[in-house]
């Protein structure tokens, strides 16, 4: 048998009632029905946080080390491929907005001189206050 621990809850009487009519209905005990029903209900919510921790750690918002510490285990090698996956996506984004801002800039400057990557940022950081984005 499972080890348990007592848990006493206060109920509304209407709730008390309407569990009765359920347990008279189906014919089971309520405690087993109680118990049944909110260990698919902690199942679920459990599954749904861990999801989003999941999605972060994707995202790259957590570390390995970040991800297990609230999750209680480490991240499966396939997440780790999504997780690369999509910080080479977004990488590649980057590129693509610094090659469109270099091409902006060779566009208006006909001396064609090469830029600094320093330069860039200077061009590409104004371009993200005058549109309020945040690019990181």
């Amino acid at each position: 048998m499972e080890n348990t621990e007592q848990f006493n809850i206060r109920l509304p009487k209407s709730l008390i009632y309407d569990l009765e009519y359920i347990s008279q209905q189906l014919k089971v005990n309520r405690n087993e029905w109680i118990r049944l029903n909110l260990a698919k209900i902690i199942k679920t919510n459990k599954e749904d946080i861990i999801g989003e921790f999941e999605k972060k750690y994707i995202q790259g918002l957590l570390t390995d080390k970040e991800f297990k510490e609230l999750v209680g285990f480490n991240p499966s090698d396939g997440m780790k491929e999504l997780k690369k996956h999509h910080l080479d996506k977004k990488k590649m984004g980057e590129e693509n907005f610094r090659e469109y801002v270099n091409n902006i800039i060779k566009d208006l400057d006909s001396s064609e001189k090469p830029y600094t990557d320093k330069y860039i940022d200077g061009i590409i950081n104004k371009i993200e206050e005058n549109r309020k984005i945040k690019h990181k």
